[in-house]
């Protein structure tokens, strides 16, 4: 992330925090954002929601769990060809828009099945007792 970027991401942070309860960040903030920095954004407001103190070991083993969980989910939804083409192409060192494009020349519905992933992501954690 460049420092530029990495500017956006603490000023979303800092407004992240000082939201009222219910409310999004404004549009001005997240329309500039990378996926990347939307899903840092998104455990963000997790961690927040389970009342912790955010730190950047927190921040990192959710971003890796909820990364994981969303490829799982996708991984899981693709018809048998296509999985079989990924294995192929990872097998084979394909860079992450290749796969990207295995993902999306299948079929399913990628923008759906993240959602799902990342609500129940979400959900799991929230549901947790001992990181609070």
């Amino acid at each position: 992330m460049t420092p530029q970027e990495d500017e956006k991401l603490t000023r979303a942070f800092e407004q992240l925090k000082n939201l009222p309860e219910g409310q999004d960040l404004p549009d001005e903030i997240i329309e500039d954002l990378t996926q990347d920095q939307l899903t840092a954004i998104y455990v963000e407001q997790m961690i927040l929601d389970k009342g912790v103190e955010p730190n950047d070991a927190l921040r990192g083993v959710l971003l890796e769990k909820l990364e994981n969980a969303i490829n799982r989910k996708l991984v899981n939804a693709l018809p048998e060809e296509s999985a079989q083409k990924l294995e192929s192409a990872i097998d084979n060192g394909a860079s992450d828009e290749e796969i990207e494009g295995i993902i999306a020349e299948s079929g399913i519905d990628v923008e759906t099945i993240t959602e799902e992933a990342m609500t129940a992501f979400r959900e799991k954690y929230l549901a947790l007792e001992e990181d609070k």
